[in-house]
């Protein structure tokens, strides 16, 4: 495998929850309050039950796959390697196909959006990888101390405790991309052959306030 230097950086959504946990905006509110459960034909569900299959983030306008321990495409402990044909998320460097390990898709990040997208998660179609910032929304690092993740495992059961792919190819070194890690919020390029998590989202309006 080829070897290459890893990059680690504090990204501005993390820094800026990282100043909240340490007292400097520790009234904030959680960022779950701008959650909703969303069962699996897209209607809202209220009861903490675990019967959503998506959450929708009415702050960012996005919503969210959620991991479901039952048969399926979204069953947790899943891996997919980096792949995406466009040469405009590749940047010439199209990565690896089917190099994860994962039931019911191709595993890797451009299978399984397909296989979702063709089963229409939530009563939608338009599912894709998400990017850095994107995925960052999700954390609060003021949850670490109790569960070891900054994403609400009440919320989204499942979370692997490690890194979770993201859109975008790393520009100085198109042979690798960003990942993204649950456990922290902090970002790395890693090589795309890499097999790791996958979250997938969709715009389903503009944020709140645009």
């Amino acid at each position: 495998m080829i070897s290459m230097p890893i990059h680690y950086r504090v990204p501005a959504l993390a820094a800026v929850l990282l100043i909240a946990a340490c007292g400097g905006e520790s009234d904030a509110p959680p960022v779950s309050d701008s959650w909703a459960r969303i069962g699996p034909a897209g209607e809202a569900v209220t009861a903490d039950d675990g019967t959503h299959h998506c959450i929708f983030d009415e702050r960012t306008g996005l919503m969210w796959e959620v991991k479901r321990d039952e048969p399926g495409l979204h069953q947790p402990g899943q891996t997919y390697s980096w792949y995406y044909a466009d040469e405009q998320l590749n940047m010439g460097e199209p990565g690896f196909r089917d190099d994860g390990d994962c039931v019911n898709s191709r595993c890797d990040t451009e299978g399984f959006a397909g296989a979702v997208n063709e089963a229409g998660l939530c009563g939608f179609d338009d599912w894709r990888v998400p990017t850095r910032n994107e995925l960052m929304t999700l954390g609060d690092r003021r949850l670490m101390d109790e569960t070891g993740l900054i994403v609400d495992p009440a919320w989204f059961p499942h979370v692997e405790a490690g890194e979770y792919w993201a859109s975008e190819t790393f520009r100085l070194y198109p042979q690798s991309a960003w990942a993204v890690d649950m456990r922290h919020g902090l970002d790395r390029a890693d090589h795309k052959q890499e097999a790791k998590a996958v979250r997938l989202v969709r715009q389903h309006r503009q944020p709140a306030g645009e």
